[in-house]
């Protein structure tokens, strides 16, 4: 049985349909997702934003923006992988592929 939509979920499919608010709202997704990844790999590793900060040469404020989906170079990124043991991997994802895998992943999930 399918799950009914919220009223929000309903909204936002509604305003998705306008081009420009979709590619802001999925550029702010993105932004949004890697600074969460940021984040989380700051914990697992057990460091505060004052030791990230340390680590990369630069100001708690820095690494508080980063986490709060600032835009930011990849140099920055490059530095923030660094400091976190980590390896930073950029991809271009042809967007046919990535609807086509959306849609796989839908239809797996009812």
């Amino acid at each position: 049985m399918a799950k009914k939509k919220t009223n929000a979920e309903l909204y936002l499919e509604e305003q998705l349909k306008d081009r420009e608010f979709a590619r802001a709202f999925y550029e702010g997704l993105d932004e949004l997702r890697l600074a969460v990844k940021i984040a989380q790999l700051r914990e697992k590793r057990g460091l505060s934003q004052t030791e990230l900060a340390a680590r990369m040469h630069t100001s708690t404020p820095v690494i508080s923006r980063l986490e709060n989906g600032a835009k930011c170079t990849v140099q920055t990124l490059k530095k923030v992988a660094d400091a976190l043991d980590a390896e930073l991997q950029i991809e271009l994802i042809p967007k046919d592929r990535l609807k086509k895998s959306t849609k796989q992943s839908q239809r797996a999930s009812h």
